[in-house]
């Protein structure tokens, strides 16, 4: 009995599509974007008040520092819901800045999913760090 394809035309087309299958594992997330307010309060105040926003909603924190002034933390109640806060000061701008209130800068990021959370799933985060700085009424 013969087969109608040659064996070594059916092994390339084996590799072919194993290294196909392999590729299309290597697709890439898009890249978290950031989205940044300026506040008045000074940078520990609101790299606390943000620790303190995330531990009240829920989040685990990965990691925090306090020289690096940055926050790791994912939402215990839903797997891959994670979220990055860095506080900076000074007069450069931070990417995504949309509220220039102050000359320190709080910028989120975050993912749901392996997607980049959108504004609408951030601006909460914003307005309860700037709630707990007393900077809304």
């Amino acid at each position: 009995m013969t087969s109608r394809f040659p064996r070594i035309p059916r092994l390339g087309l084996s590799l072919t599509l194993i290294l196909l299958l392999g590729l299309a594992g290597c697709a890439v997330n898009p890249p978290a974007q950031p989205r940044s307010i300026a506040v008045t309060a000074s940078e520990d105040a609101t790299l606390r008040a943000t620790l303190a926003m995330l531990a009240e909603r829920g989040f685990v924190i990965r990691q925090a520092d306090g020289d690096l002034r940055q926050i790791d933390a994912v939402l215990a109640s839903r797997s891959g819901y994670e979220i990055h806060a860095e506080v900076t000061g000074g007069s450069q701008r931070p990417p995504g800045l949309v509220l220039q209130n102050g000359n320190t800068y709080l910028t989120l990021s975050g993912r749901r999913g392996g997607q980049p959370l959108d504004a609408v799933s951030l601006d909460p985060l914003f307005i309860d760090v700037q709630r707990r700085l007393g900077l809304l009424p």
